[in-house]
């Protein structure tokens, strides 16, 4: 059935208008050039896992959130597609380690968006942005992305995972904000949740976000692979393993205890999600502004105007794919930095390796 669609490379998308709005695009790029400046005619080592690569926002870890009550869980027992021809996007985004230089690590930065429309598949690649993120380089890097990317991490992290993590972010941010704003009566899907959380006194650029799709009336779908959300112990996507799809599970937004340091903000309503019969189920987040009825209108138009691989929407599956990097990606872009800056390729020993042989891996497989 997947091989009946036609997917089709657009090189071009008309983003200019909304561009000269956001600044993020132009500190972007500058960052990208000033960090990749200082490393001109030095060592690198390229790196050949595909391990370091974020896919999943690490960023939008929530604490847990209990369900109290079973009244709090009506079943809506079917769902019935509603073909319209209403256009669907996804927007996703993932960075990746490509090397280490005598001062730190290389790491690329890409997003994708995906739109079909009648059932023909198009897609725009925004990236890859290689960044070399060092001790001195990250505090700037975190000054300039600010708002976009206002997380606070676990202590334990080390520093590389939250500037790749953020430098995702921020990308994957700036793509949601265009898309929501150069775009009219369709829907848009994102990976994650549609929560928020505050840290130096403001919060994230979620709220605006979906300011924009509403004005522009678009719809924001957002679909978590993994929830945090419990019921008596159980992940809430457990719930309907057995039921007959397409089918979801309501929860009652007042029967949710949130236990957060982070002052977190559900900005969506949250919904367990089985599209297709033999799928899995997914936790699915609805715009909250909007009304009962239009969320469920929306679930079904998505269902009848998009194809459901697994449960999970086609389009969005696609985004996932064409913004992760392959083995073949990483070495066009340790080429190209290499040749583009002069660095010098050298192949150093590991001193994990050396002293636990096949046991000596590291998080980013050094």
């Amino acid at each position: 059935m997947i091989g009946q669609i036609h997917y089709t490379t657009t090189p071009k998308y008309n983003f200019s208008q909304i561009v000269e709005d956001i600044d993020l695009s132009k500190k972007f790029i500058e960052l990208s050039l000033n960090t990749m400046s200082e490393i001109k005619e030095k060592f690198f080592q390229p790196s050949i896992s595909l391990d370091g690569q974020f896919t999943d926002r690490l960023d939008e870890q929530e604490d847990t959130v209990e369900v109290n009550g079973k009244s709090a869980l009506p079943i809506i027992t079917r769902l019935e597609p509603t073909s319209d021809e209403t256009p669907i996007m996804a927007i996703d985004a993932s960075s990746i380690k490509v090397g280490e230089t005598e001062r730190g690590v290389i790491c690329a930065v890409r997003g994708a968006v995906v739109w079909n429309e009648r059932k023909r598949y198009k897609y725009l690649r925004v990236g890859p942005f290689p960044f070399h993120i060092t001790e001195e380089s990250r505090k700037e890097i975190l000054r300039v992305l600010g708002q976009y990317s206002p997380i606070t991490f676990n202590s334990s992290l080390s520093f590389l995972i939250e500037v790749q993590s953020r430098l995702c972010n921020a990308l994957e941010r700036w793509i949601q904000i265009i898309v929501s704003r150069s775009i009219s009566n369709s829907i848009i899907l994102w990976d994650g949740a549609l929560s928020c959380s505050s840290q130096n006194g403001h919060f994230d650029l979620l709220p605006q976000i979906l300011r924009y799709a509403r004005s522009n009336s678009n719809t924001i779908l957002s679909f978590s692979k993994a929830s945090t959300v419990k019921f008596l112990g159980k992940r809430i996507t457990e719930l309907i393993t057995k039921q007959k799809g397409p089918c979801l599970l309501e929860i009652d937004e007042r029967a949710l205890s949130i236990s957060s340091r982070r002052n977190l903000r559900l900005l969506g309503k949250i919904y367990v999600a089985k599209l297709s019969e033999r799928g899995y189920a997914f936790r699915v987040d609805v715009d909250k502004a909007l009304s009962r009825e239009a969320q469920l209108l929306v679930i079904q138009k998505l269902l009848g105007n998009d194809l459901v691989f697994q449960g999970y929407p086609e389009t969005l599956r696609l985004a996932h794919i064409f913004s992760t990097f392959t083995a073949s990606d990483v070495i066009g872009i340790q080429r190209f930095i290499a040749k583009r800056y002069g660095l010098k390729v050298v192949s150093l020993p590991s001193i994990r390796k050396a002293l636990f042989g096949p046991f000596g891996t590291g998080f980013f497989g050094d």
